[in-house]
């Protein structure tokens, strides 16, 4: 769905793989969590909104919910 790099300024950014959507982990704010959760999570709903796909599997956090 998405690869994740350094960008020019030494951030990390993850490159959507289908077209050019780029998004940058430190333009998200600390405050409201992990930025780096942020980015993937913003990055997943374009690849759902402009590409139609989903992503392949379950995320770590709902598979261990559903097992206690």
């Amino acid at each position: 769905m998405y690869n994740i790099g350094r960008g020019k300024s030494g951030g990390v950014v993850l490159q959507c793989k289908a077209c050019s959507h780029v998004e940058r982990v430190n333009e998200f704010d600390d405050r409201l969590g992990s930025r780096r959760t942020q980015a993937a999570q913003a990055m997943l709903a374009h690849t759902r909104s402009e590409h139609g796909r989903e992503p392949v599997g379950r995320p770590m956090s709902m598979t261990l919910e559903s097992r206690v």
